[in-house]
């Protein structure tokens, strides 16, 4: 199962001075990767998050908990640091916790329907009642020090009341970040995530592949960011990111097993103590190392898929005031396909495209956020085709209910993606696909230990492929408690 019950991803928040795995809605994956706003004294911002700015066609229903992530955490604590597992990086936000507890357990207790847990076409949708258990454990070390270390481990137990053979799932997530500051003017961030999951938002935040699949999957990222304060107003910042994917169904994995790696490189400029201007080169490899797939009619290499990105951005990031932040680039994105001739006509000897990715956050009261977004590049698919060109907008609306409880949150999320296929012959080339992902959400602290919540989900997959379209409705309620 998906980490955290069908792709919800475990967070952490800092409860009494210590992470908590209680599950929170996933504010921190719009900034994934290592997004981290830095602020030294008496000197401009060290914005390292404009290394791993990508917000990697974040999932609203990753933003927002839902089926995917338990929504409606322990609110009380939002205004404090936060670590999500689950993104390519650990995100970090938030201010520092009163004392210094290094540890913290929890565990939740759901129930839950899901009308469509194969994401198959109406006419072969199946359903099914279950239960779902999570427990975790997480620790934290040197908050608010030079060298802040934080790691956590979850594990995610489904059992489906309805599902024919194997009526569970299972799930693991285990993460770790380290944030060392070496002076005023330099840091490093570095993390490891890794996950065994079934819902493709949890193994591939870019929901390059949008349909679940069984069998222990894993998604494997570490990412590691230098940001450096030059003379005058000038700076530095690098980037490294690399990620391993491995299917367990052989279908899947000729198709998605992969090895990427990145290198981001920009200079910086600051404008003014809230104004950081960049400019920007990215060199990523994408290197497929699935078995070969036999189809009627086609041998399809995976090889062939292989490609080299090159990336030119101009960004800005922009703090308006304490409520607002804004963050953006654009460029262009070239990818070669050097090993196209193996599969001539099917594979193209290069595509360039624009490259998107901007944000804005607005906290327009305490615990309460809108954050929103677009993003353009291209990425994989599980088609036979080079890969996908995917657009997409989002949005999550957190909103604590001060008026009637300050133990009371709801979210709103929202996801529309596009994908247009590059290669694949006639029968794919320039097909699209429309994934429209809903989500919305309640949460009460009972007590300062004790959460209850309920919450739903609606995904909707619009194909210009023959059988891939799918409808999906799924409820959760249960409880949860940390210690």
């Amino acid at each position: 199962m998906d980490f955290l019950f069908w792709g919800w991803m475990m967070s952490f928040s800092l409860n009494n001075g210590c992470y908590s795995l209680s599950r929170k809605p996933h504010r921190n994956r719009v900034k994934a990767g290592i997004l981290r706003r830095i602020k030294i004294r008496r000197k401009p911002v060290i914005d390292v998050d404009s290394i791993f700015f990508e917000t990697k066609n974040v999932r609203p229903s990753d933003l927002s908990g839902g089926r995917w992530r338990r929504n409606g955490f322990n609110h009380q604590h939002m205004k404090k640091r936060v670590i999500t597992l689950g993104v390519a990086a650990l995100g970090v936000a938030g201010a520092q916790a009163a004392d210094g507890k290094l540890w913290e357990v929890s565990a939740s207790l759901k129930g839950f329907y899901d009308d469509n847990y194969t994401t198959s076409p109406d006419d072969l949708a199946e359903e099914s009642w279950g239960i779902e258990v999570s427990p975790g454990l997480s620790l934290s070390y040197g908050q608010g020090t030079d060298l802040e270390i934080n790691a956590g481990y979850a594990y995610g137990l489904r059992w489906y009341n309805d599902r024919a053979g194997d009526d569970q799932d299972h799930g693991h997530e285990l993460g770790l970040n380290l944030n060392k500051a070496f002076s005023e003017s330099s840091r490093l961030i570095l993390s490891e995530s890794f996950v065994v999951a079934q819902e493709p938002e949890v193994l591939d935040p870019s929901l390059s592949f949008p349909l679940r699949t069984e069998g222990d999957n894993i998604r494997n990222t570490f990412e590691a960011g230098y940001a450096q304060d030059l003379t005058g107003n000038f700076g530095a910042e690098i980037g490294y990111s690399n990620s391993l994917f491995d299917y367990d169904e052989d279908y899947h994995s000729a198709l998605l097993n992969r090895q990427y790696n990145s290198v981001d490189l920009a200079g910086t400029y600051n404008l003014d103590r809230l104004t950081k201007l960049r400019l920007g080169y990215k060199f990523a490899s994408t290197d497929f190392d699935g078995s070969d797939l036999q189809v009627p009619g086609l041998d399809f290499l995976a090889d062939a898929r292989d490609s080299y990105s090159h990336f030119a951005y101009v960004g800005v990031s922009r703090y308006l005031d304490s409520q607002y932040e804004a963050q953006a680039r654009a460029g262009v994105q070239y990818a070669d396909y050097h090993n196209a001739d193996l599969m001539a006509g099917i594979i193209p000897d290069d595509e360039t495209s624009p490259y998107v990715d901007a944000r804005l956050t607005w906290t327009y009261a305490e615990s309460s956020t809108l954050v929103g977004g677009v993003t353009l590049m291209r990425g994989a698919t599980d088609l036979q085709a080079a890969d996908q060109e995917t657009t997409a907008v989002y949005a999550q609306l957190t909103h604590r209910f001060t008026d009637l409880s300050p133990d009371l949150y709801g979210t709103l999320t929202g996801r529309f993606q596009n994908g247009e296929i590059s290669g694949g012959g006639d029968k794919l080339d320039g097909k699209e696909e429309d994934l429209l992902l809903l989500g919305a959400s309640l949460s009460y602290n009972i007590t300062e230990s004790i959460w209850a919540e309920i919450s739903y989900n609606y995904d909707e997959l619009d194909s210009d492929i023959p059988r891939r379209s799918f409808e999906r409705n799924y409820v959760s309620f249960g409880i949860g408690a940390r210690y």
